[in-house]
């Protein structure tokens, strides 16, 4: 088989064309989301303690949002929650401020 894709170079720069890109693609973690929430944290969290916050991949099965909390930790919560919702506004017009 290797003698005759020698001899057609055309398919044998496809062939490893295609499998470098996927190789590449594999590595770079670009065939499923890093971060998905699965469930909702649903205590309300207090606004001055979120440091940060970060819309879930568009690829994941929910939407969600991941706050980062001043002691380092994350919770996922429901975007349509208007607790989030007032976090999310507060802390966009901090960072325009």
């Amino acid at each position: 088989m290797m003698m005759m894709m020698m001899k057609n170079p055309i398919t044998l720069l496809t062939f490893v064309l295609l499998f470098s890109t996927v190789t590449v693609l594999a590595q770079s973690g670009n065939f499923s989301p890093k971060e998905c929430c699965f469930e909702f944290f649903s205590t309300r969290l207090r606004k001055d303690k979120v440091v940060n916050f970060k819309n879930t991949d568009t690829r994941c099965a929910k939407e969600g949002v991941l706050f980062t909390m001043k002691n380092g930790a994350k919770f996922c919560v429901d975007p349509s929650e208007q607790w989030v919702k007032n976090i999310i506004k507060a802390k966009l017009k901090l960072q325009t401020e």
